[in-house]
């Protein structure tokens, strides 16, 4: 039988201060969901998929929901900051979990890079929007450096204020995309045809479909941030479970909403369809679109897109650094990095090394690529978690569980094959995302062997 570990606070060097009530975790979840897959994606998974994109859409949310309910019920177990990584080493062993954790903060901190890159974007398209004056090559990057150090300052200094920014932001940004879609289904119910749109409906068949679920994944990890916060939330037994459900279902119907009106409401050139259009305009699909059907909706949208980028940059770089800290606790990552400034009660040095990485990965890759492996680290870390609520199942029957996963191990077990597919599914989108992915693996297991042979020797 798993040994069941001591869950206290007490592991860390300082308590981490609880300025978070359900409000701001909610925020902080839609802060990180309504940004990549609204925003930055939804235009290129159009072109993949075509209308499917509203299918892959529902079917990722659903996908969420079996994941989500896996997290509630492990965090409820457990409530500490570190998320898969805190689940998975009593679940499935210390060299699983340490992988777990691996995988998660670099998911989250590339998240953080996507958003940055996506956010020097939107800024020097709505320069010249509004000038129509063309940035100088390299200020979109030094927009998106910019961008990293003024959030990751912002995580040093309070969660507390992260998480009211987070509130305001969110909210800002979804009044922004439910006027966008009142105008977009406006006109598309003044067509004569509106279902015309939407035929065919799968132009890329079954591989689009799959392609534009694993791109657009990433939008609906937000959730896992949620989980971060279980040290720093008021009630997080209640709490918890309570924000992951309601940041999903607000999420879902927002980008089912948007892929209705993204392709059914945008006229296309002359000869090429709708799907085309937006798979060729990339991260600025839905900025083009909205300007089609609303006055100024590419500048309204560009600005909106400005604040989910960093609402998104913000709920990430706070999830990123507390997996580091977690690690730094566990001692699977060097103990400096579970060190929580006196005075702020923050985990400054866990955001300033996971910093550091953000800027690397930001000025080294294409954001297609970003998004990618951000999606494959993901996806496998979902598949570890899913696996553990089954493993303490069995090991842990007894425990009390705040909220138990419905119909387990079957719906954890749904999970854990959508994860391995969606991941397999991304060889073909992005062949760099998986040597990206590979390449952290193969680091990790060097940095694992380094700590049992120091372990061993002492």
């Amino acid at each position: 039988m798993t040994e069941e570990p001591e869950i206290s606070n007490e592991s860390a060097d300082e308590p981490l201060a609880r300025e978070i009530g359900l409000v701001g975790a909610v925020a902080l979840g839609l802060g990180a969901m309504i940004g990549a897959g609204v925003f930055v994606l939804s235009g290129m998974a159009a072109g993949t998929a075509g209308p499917a994109l509203i299918l892959a859409f529902a079917l990722n949310g659903l996908i969420a929901l079996i994941v989500g309910s896996c997290y509630a019920e492990l965090s409820g177990m457990m409530p500490q900051a570190g998320g898969a990584y805190i689940f998975a080493k009593p679940g499935l062993g210390p060299t699983a979990g340490f992988f777990a954790g691996w995988m998660s903060w670099f998911a989250q901190t590339i998240a953080c890079s996507l958003y940055a890159t996506a956010f020097g974007s939107f800024a020097i398209t709505l320069f010249h929007s509004i000038t129509g004056t063309m940035a100088a090559d390299g200020v979109a990057a030094m927009i998106s450096v910019a961008a990293l150090v003024s959030f990751s300052a912002l995580n040093y200094r309070s969660a507390g204020e992260a998480g009211q920014i987070e509130i305001f932001v969110t909210g800002l940004k979804i009044a922004v995309l439910l006027v966008i879609v009142a105008f977009g289904l406006g006109t598309l119910l003044g067509r004569e045809d509106p279902v015309a749109a939407f035929t065919p409906f799968m132009p890329e068949g079954g591989l689009g479909l799959l392609g534009a679920m694993g791109l657009t994944f990433i939008a609906f990890e937000g959730y896992e941030i949620i989980v971060q916060t279980a040290e720093e939330v008021e009630r997080p037994a209640r709490t918890i479970p309570l924000a992951i459900f309601a940041s999903i279902f607000i999420a879902v119907t927002l980008y089912i909403l948007v892929a209705i009106v993204l392709l059914g409401a945008v006229t296309p050139p002359p000869g090429m369809s709708t799907h085309q259009f937006l798979g060729r305009l990339g991260e600025l699909g839905l900025m083009e679109a909205a300007g089609q059907f609303v006055s100024g909706g590419k500048v309204i949208l560009l600005i909106a897109g400005l604040a989910s980028t960093a609402s998104a940059l913000n709920a990430t770089t706070y999830g990123s650094s507390r997996i580091a800290l977690a690690m730094g606790r566990g001692g699977d990552l060097p103990h400096l990095l579970a060190r929580v400034h006196p005075i702020h009660r923050t985990p400054h040095i866990a955001i300033a090394v996971t910093w550091c990485i953000m800027i690397f990965v930001t000025l080294a890759l294409p954001i297609r690529d970003i998004a990618a492996a951000t999606d494959i680290m993901f996806l496998l870390v979902f598949v570890m978690v899913c696996s553990t609520v089954i493993r303490l199942r069995s090991a842990w029957p007894d425990r009390e569980r705040s909220f138990r996963v419905p119909l387990s191990p079957w719906l954890p077990g749904i999970g854990i094959a959508s994860g391995l597919l969606l991941s397999i599914g991304l060889i073909e989108l992005s062949t760099r995302a998986w040597i990206t992915a590979l390449c952290w693996l193969g680091l990790g297991f060097v940095v694992h062997r380094i700590r049992l042979r120091s372990e061993s020797d002492s």
